[in-house]
């Protein structure tokens, strides 16, 4: 393989890096009693969260826990800037065949360190209830990060969004293209 063409793989890699930056990585979904009429959702993004959050207050104060979960700023600052140096490493393997590995290596790194991290947020989350809370039978919970949990007669669905799927597309392609030039490598040696 030449090392002056463009490796594609790497460079759409860069590309779904980059558009999955504004998009949802993460969803919950909550069917409460209390809101019979629709489904209450919070979406987390790489910089913030948004979505139905006045009402999981509400629900949140009577289960005891704090909504949404106690996410430091810093994390929504570096998130963001290691999904762009992400992109960046990408788009230098692209046109530097070196830096594969490299680049096939840091999404998932990435990727176990978020998931792995927001374990923990959400073991502190369902944890850490006020004992004043008026639902005092709701044991200490933990939800997962995929998954369903029931909570008393409240059911959330947690959920990958859109960003997770795109950065999970760019980083099999990162190691389809990484595979892909070892076998160029050992095809052109042998020969």
């Amino acid at each position: 393989m030449n090392r002056k063409r463009p490796l594609k793989p790497a460079l759409i890699a860069a590309a779904l890096f980059l558009v999955s930056l504004p998009l949802p990585y993460w969803t919950v979904i909550m069917k409460a009693p209390t809101y019979p009429e629709r489904n209450l959702s919070m979406r987390v993004y790489p910089t913030h969260y948004e979505g139905d959050i006045r009402e999981w207050n509400l629900i949140g104060n009577l289960v005891g826990v704090k909504v949404p979960p106690p996410i430091p700023d810093l994390a929504f600052e570096i998130v963001p800037v290691l999904i762009v140096l992400l992109t960046i490493i990408s788009l230098i393997a692209a046109f530097d065949q070196r830096w594969l590995a490299v680049s096939m290596i840091m999404p998932w790194i990435l990727l176990i360190g978020l998931t792995a991290f927001t374990q923990y947020s959400l073991y502190i989350f369902g944890h850490d209830l006020d004992p004043d809370r008026p639902l005092r039978y709701i044991e200490p919970f933990t939800p997962p990060v995929i998954g369903i949990k029931k909570i008393g007669t409240l059911l959330t669905f947690h959920l990958p969004h859109v960003g997770s799927f795109l950065f999970i597309a760019a980083s099999l392609l990162l190691y389809w293209g990484y595979r892909t030039h070892k076998k160029g490598l050992g095809k052109q040696a042998k020969a």
